[in-house]
């Protein structure tokens, strides 16, 4: 532990060894020897635990745990979602939205302070405070603000063996800033953005009502989020 300022509640503190992933990102994707591939900078290396950092208070610590619990549990049921093939997602009307949107929030602030070179990527700017508010208020604002376009990939190996470090995408996506996520088989692309979100998006990411859509990815994320977009802008079943 550390004696410092802590990062999200700004109070001095002794600092816990916190992860900037959830821990539990990397428990599926761990060998029998507790090892993984890591990819950053287009370079590859093996890892046996999550890149750690002096962070956050135990109080703190303490809060977001109750979401990475929630979210652990969640991300363990996507392949029992419910099925549209026409749209090509799966989705539960059953997500609670604080929790969720607080861990979804949670680790693309963590990222985003991270002084760790796997994370050089993630420059959230004036946004970065506005997230530490939301946190640190425990409030996980309005279904725009800061939403996440989430993709599995079902029944493959591979890709359950690996995880990449977080990269921006290279052209703004629908006139938006957006990071990408890869853990195992779970892709994250996060809008990070002052500006309007079309209501288009707005259906793409986690509802206030408790509905979750998840694309079912085969190719290339930023094809998939455009076309299904198109679909959504066709027709209002989001189902």
């Amino acid at each position: 532990m550390s004696d410092d300022i802590c990062k999200l509640c700004k109070k001095k503190a002794m600092l816990r060894h916190s992860h900037i992933l959830p821990e539990f990102f990397y428990l599926n994707i761990y060998d029998e020897l507790h090892r993984t591939l890591e990819i950053s900078n287009e370079r590859e290396k093996i890892i046996q635990k999550g890149i750690r950092e002096y962070l956050l208070c135990q109080q703190c610590e303490t809060k977001l745990s109750k979401y990475e619990k929630y979210a652990k549990e969640l991300i363990l049921d996507i392949p029992n979602f419910s099925r549209n093939d026409s749209l090509g997602i799966l989705y539960s009307e059953q997500i609670d939205y604080l929790k969720f949107k607080l861990f979804q929030l949670s680790v693309l602030w963590r990222a985003g302070i991270s002084s760790h070179e796997a994370f050089a990527q993630i420059n959230l700017g004036h946004h970065e405070e506005k997230i530490r508010q939301l946190l640190d208020q425990e409030n996980p604002g309005q279904v725009a603000e800061y939403g996440c376009l989430m993709s599995v990939i079902l029944d493959t190996e591979l890709l359950h063996k690996v995880i990449q470090s977080p990269t921006r995408f290279r052209k703004k996506l629908f006139g938006h800033n957006a990071y990408k996520f890869v853990t195992g088989s779970l892709t994250w692309v996060f809008i990070v953005s002052s500006h309007h979100v079309s209501s288009t998006m707005r259906q793409l990411f986690l509802q206030e009502t408790g509905l979750l859509r998840v694309m079912l990815s085969r190719h290339n994320e930023e094809e998939e989020i455009i076309k299904l977009a198109q679909t959504f802008h066709k027709t209002r079943d989001g189902r």
